[in-house]
């Protein structure tokens, strides 16, 4: 993840922009790709738990002039599949977050196998199209390989404001140790349990007379 200045030619972005991640985790785990005629999630759930907070503060962090760029890599076909990367470019423009995504799969391992040449990653553009298809009911299809979402969709709710005349907090509980006033019949069923402890001796006469006197107190 980095932020580059923005394509050339691009109007300036509405950056920085503050982004609730639990409402981002959720929009980016649900949008699909349908890639070589084969439909499934575009990220691994365990690979947006790391990549999203990163994101969070890059897209807070970015000025106007910039873009945030994103390359993650995961094995999306088990442990034993080779991994293969996602490229995109993300901003916030016309009040949405625009997403685009250049490669959906892109097999970066074996390409350097076979040609001994570190791989160029290249990054979703305004102005070419991926070859991958996006899907996501909640988000807006600028193009087949991007995706916008309302802003309003993803930024946190404020804190609900306080009715008037509402207490600021609840009252406090009962001190820790001292028993809350009782009914008749509560204060009746202490004296009798009171009485048969004194009877067992498993308390003094002394004893005895001070906590029957606190609990008539309470009537």
């Amino acid at each position: 993840m980095r932020l580059v200045a923005k394509e050339p030619g691009a109007p300036d972005n509405q950056h920085p922009a503050t982004l609730d991640a639990a409402a981002l985790l959720a929009r980016l785990g649900a949008v699909e790709v349908l890639s070589r005629g084969r439909t499934q999630r575009l990220f691994e759930p365990t690979e947006l738990q790391a990549l999203v907070p990163v994101l969070v503060q890059a897209l807070d962090a970015a000025r106007r002039g910039e873009d945030v760029v994103l390359l993650s890599t995961a094995r999306r076909d088990g442990l034993l599949g080779a991994p293969r990367a996602i490229t995109a470019r993300l901003f916030v423009q016309g009040d949405a977050l625009q997403f685009i995504v250049h490669d959906a799969r892109f097999e970066f391992v074996e390409a350097y196998r076979r040609t001994h040449v570190n791989p160029r990653f290249e990054f979703g553009s305004r102005g070419h199209a991926g070859v991958d298809t996006l899907r996501d009911d909640a988000a807006t299809s600028v193009r087949a390989d991007w995706l916008a979402w309302p802003m309003n969709a993803l930024v946190a709710p404020p804190p609900a404001a306080r009715p008037a005349n509402t207490p600021a907090s609840p009252p406090a509980p009962a001190q820790a140790g001292r028993a809350a006033p009782a009914g008749p019949d509560g204060i009746e069923q202490r004296l009798i349990t009171l009485e048969r402890l004194r009877q067992k001796g498993l308390i003094s006469e002394d004893e005895y007379r001070q906590k029957r006197r606190e609990i008539l107190q309470q009537l």
